[in-house]
C-alpha cells in the first residue's frame, strides 16, 4: 500500500510498537536494573531512555529507507517561520513566570523562595537529557509524529488533533496492562490522569502545528516534565532538589493551578487563538 494513503495497519503498527518499546525498556529493563541489580533509580531511567530512544530511532531509519521525505513529513525538518518559533519557545517559560506570580498574588503560595544551587542545576539537568530519551523524543515521534501524520493522511486536523491523544492515552494504559498480566501490577487509571493525558496531548500537537516542527513539541514535553518535577512537586527525588520552595495552601496546589491550568490548558488556548489569527490572515491574502 502506498504511503501516501492511510493505513489502519501502520497506524495499529506505531502504536503497538511504541507501547511495546515502552513497556520492554521502562517495565522488563527498569525492573530488572533496580530491583535486581540495584543500580540507583535515575541511573536505571537513563539506560531506559538510551533503549527506548534507540529502538525508536532504528524503526525511524528503517521508515526512511521506504519514504525518503519521512523526517520532513513528521516535523522533524523545517519550521513554519523563524518569529513562530521563538514565540513557541518563549510561551511556556511566559506562562511558568505568570503562573509563579499569580499563585504567590493570590495567596495560593506562600514563603517563596528560589533553590538555584549547583546540585539542583545539575539535578535539572540531568533530569532534562533522561526525559528527552526516555518520554519527549520517542513519545512524540510515535505519537504527534507517526501517529498524527498517519491520522492526517485521513482526517481534517481537528479531527485528528481530537484522535492522537486519545491513543496517547491507550499507550500507558496498554503499558499497564501488560505489566499486570506479567508483574501483577495495579491496573489503575483515575479521571484526572486521564483529563492531563489529553490536554496535555492537545497543547503538545498544537505547539508542532503552529511552529511547524516537531522539535517545538519536545521542547515543550521536556518543559512541562520539568516544571512539575523541579517546581510544583517540590523536587522529584528530593526535596532538596526542588529549584522553588514554597508552601501551598492546599496539597498538590501548584500541580493543579501551574502545571496544568497555566502550562497545559493556557497553552491550548493561546496556541488556539494564534491559530486562528493565522487562518483569517490567509484568509484575506486569498481575498
Amino acid at each position: 500500500m502506498s504511503s501516501s494513503k492511510f493505513s489502519v495497519s501502520r497506524l495499529l503498527l506505531y502504536f503497538v510498537l511504541v507501547s511495546l518499546f515502552l513497556f520492554v525498556s521502562g517495565n522488563v529493563v527498569g525492573r530488572y536494573l533496580v530491583e535486581t541489580q540495584g543500580i540507583d533509580k535515575q541511573k536505571a531511567v537513563l539506560l531506559q531512555g538510551v533503549i527506548f530512544t534507540g529502538l525508536t530511532l532504528v524503526v525511524m531509519f528503517i521508515l526512511k529507507r521506504k519514504n525518503p521525505d519521512l523526517f520532513k513529513n513528521i516535523g522533524l525538518k523545517g519550521v513554519n517561520s523563524s518569529s513562530k518559533l521563538l514565540v513557541g519557545i518563549a510561551l511556556p517559560f511566559i506562562l511558568l513566570v505568570s503562573g509563579i506570580f499569580t499563585a504567590y498574588l493570590f495567596g495560593g503560595i506562600e514563603n517563596v523562595s528560589l533553590n538555584l544551587t549547583k546540585n539542583v542545576i545539575i539535578a535539572i539537568l540531568i533530569n532534562s537529557v533522561t526525559a528527552f530519551m526516555y518520554e519527549a523524543f520517542p513519545e512524540e515521534v510515535f505519537i504527534r509524529g507517526l501517529i498524527f501524520e498517519e491520522l492526517h493522511k485521513k482526517y481534517r486536523f481537528l479531527i485528528s488533533l481530537i484522535l492522537q491523544p486519545l491513543i496517547f492515552i491507550c499507550v500507558p494504559i496498554m503499558v499497564m496492562g501488560i505489566a499486570s498480566i506479567f508483574f501483577g501490577d495495579p491496573f489503575a487509571v483515575t479521571i484526572d490522569y486521564f483529563i492531563l493525558l489529553f490536554t496535555f496531548g492537545i497543547a503538545l500537537q498544537l505547539y508542532r502545528k503552529y511552529t511547524g516542527t516537531l522539535w517545538m513539541s519536545i521542547i515543550f514535553h521536556i518543559v512541562y516534565l520539568e516544571v512539575a518535577r523541579y517546581i510544583s512537586i517540590g523536587g522529584m527525588y528530593d526535596s532538596d532538589v526542588a529549584l522553588l520552595k514554597f508552601d501551598e495552601a492546599f496539597g498538590g496546589f501548584m500541580t493543579l493551578y501551574l502545571s496544568f491550568l497555566f502550562i497545559v490548558i493556557l497553552s491550548v488556548v493561546v496556541l488556539s487563538v494564534l491559530l486562528l489569527i493565522d487562518k483569517r490572515k490567509n484568509k484575506e491574502v486569498l481575498y
